[in-house]
């Protein structure tokens, strides 16, 4: 028996299939100071080392380590990986696309707001202990976004503060994309790390731009 697809359906199944080839096309390259990936580019300042694609959090994007206070210029902390434990300290960018679960930039930052926890890698935070600080409207190049602030206690029971930025591309005839970018680090760091978080989203801007 032949069964007739409805049209709705189809569009559907096609959209997502086009998300998924488009996932899997979409690791940035980094050359020159610059991250070029899906619809964007970041200009990076020359003394943070950049990893693309290193880490769970940065699969479309990329990943810094922050430096030691007092540590040379390019020295980065460890940064999670099978081998090494995840560094609090770090700046992370990522690229996601709307598959129907994140239909608008309200919808992305509710899903942040409404699940702290589940907003910061397991292996960062001691269970439990998360507050939402601020969220603030903000712009990331010339697009739309929100800053949301967390603070919490991590895993060596010290204060923390996650600063997530997310901006929402919506595409006029193609899958809106989602850009994140975090700041993790720790309340006697925040100021300095924060420094160079300004500096590295003053670097991005869309592809077409």
């Amino acid at each position: 028996m032949i069964r007739i697809i409805s049209k709705p359906f189809a569009v559907a199944v096609i959209a997502l299939l086009a998300c998924i080839v488009a996932n899997a096309q979409s690791v940035p390259q980094f050359k020159d100071g610059k991250v070029t990936g899906p619809g964007f580019v970041v200009m990076v300042p020359n003394d943070l080392p950049v990893e693309v694609a290193a880490t769970p959090e940065t699969l479309n994007g990329f990943y810094i380590g922050l430096p030691p206070r007092s540590a040379p210029a390019g020295t980065a902390t460890l940064r999670q990986t099978a081998a090494h434990p995840a560094s609090y300290r770090y700046i992370a960018f990522e690229a996601k696309w709307d598959t129907g679960d994140m239909p608008s930039l309200g919808a992305v930052v509710d899903s942040i707001t409404s699940n702290l926890i589940d907003s910061i890698p397991a292996n960062l935070v001691n269970a439990g202990d998360v507050s939402l600080e601020g969220n603030f409207p903000a712009r990331l190049g010339t697009l739309p976004a929100r800053r949301v602030v967390l603070k919490y206690k991590n895993t060596e029971r010290k204060p923390a503060v996650r600063q997530i930025v997310v901006a929402y591309n919506a595409r006029k005839d193609a899958s809106a994309i989602v850009y994140f970018f975090v700041l993790n680090t720790t309340e006697e760091n925040f100021l300095e790390d924060l420094s160079l978080f300004s500096k590295v989203l003053a670097g991005f801007k869309l592809a077409d731009q």
